[in-house]
């Protein structure tokens, strides 16, 4: 599989969904990477003090999103953002839409293959000890080491990891970086890392063996492109989608 559309955070964005649908009819691409936030984040419920369940209108929205990946129809591996919570009832919509789309594969703590590659992710925060709570995404260190352990047996050609925070550095700006994030791509040694992260922080970073690639996020019309056929240093191109009209 040789090009790929990376993507991320639409934040309950009707329009950055149109975006992702477009990109895809336009440069046709063999699968897309998603990194989650297909939520818009609520901060009562991220400070622990808004509803815990889904509301209708989220509902509605993840029904909305899982039925534009069917109609795209293209190979896809995504992973939770910290705000698609609670995570059980997005592990629920999710796999129930995988058993509708045979090629949209939910990644959290899960391997996925196809041709020439092997792509295993863990969404949301990255942290020493706490694991997932109902107002956000979490992974402990421990957890996330053993959800990963595919990765170490898998034999494919390139194997991809998808990580819901980006290493410490330019992609995490200030304080936004997980060291953590930075130490399982030291251990896996993926070939390509695709990591949520802001916007104005996106960008592609070589740590040692890995391409690293924050996309930005689709809610600001931002994606990246990946051609693994190209040389290195010219294999991710960074998308502003939004400088072509979405048609109607």
């Amino acid at each position: 599989m040789r090009q790929w559309l990376i993507c991320g955070g639409m934040d309950g964005s009707h329009k950055a969904l149109e975006l992702l649908e477009q990109a895809v009819q336009q440069r046709r691409p063999a699968g897309i990477l998603f990194l989650g936030g297909i939520l818009k984040p609520d901060e009562q419920r991220a400070r622990g003090t808004g509803k815990k369940d889904l509301t209708p209108q989220e509902a509605e929205w993840y029904a909305e999103f899982f039925e534009t990946m069917a109609r795209i129809d293209v190979f896809t591996a995504l992973v939770p953002a910290g705000h698609d919570v609670p995570v059980r009832e997005f592990l629920r919509i999710g796999m129930g839409a995988e058993v509708q789309n045979p090629k949209l594969h939910l990644v959290h703590g899960a391997l996925a293959t196809n041709r020439d590659v092997a792509i295993c992710g863990i969404g949301g925060e990255l942290t020493e000890w706490v694991d997932t709570g109902e107002h956000s995404v979490r992974v402990s260190r421990s957890v996330a080491e053993y959800l990963l352990r595919p990765l170490w047996a898998v034999e494919k050609p390139r194997k991809v990891l998808l990580l819901g925070a980006p290493p410490p550095g330019p992609m995490g700006g200030a304080g936004d970086g997980a060291a953590i994030a930075g130490e399982l791509i030291d251990s896996y040694h993926p070939d390509l890392c695709a990591v949520g992260g802001r916007t104005e922080h996106r960008g592609v970073q070589q740590i040692a063996g890995t391409t690293v690639v924050n996309p930005g996020r689709l809610a600001d019309g931002s994606a990246a492109w990946l051609d693994w056929l190209r040389p290195r240093p010219e294999q991710v191109e960074l998308l502003d989608l939004r400088e072509t009209p979405v048609a109607g």
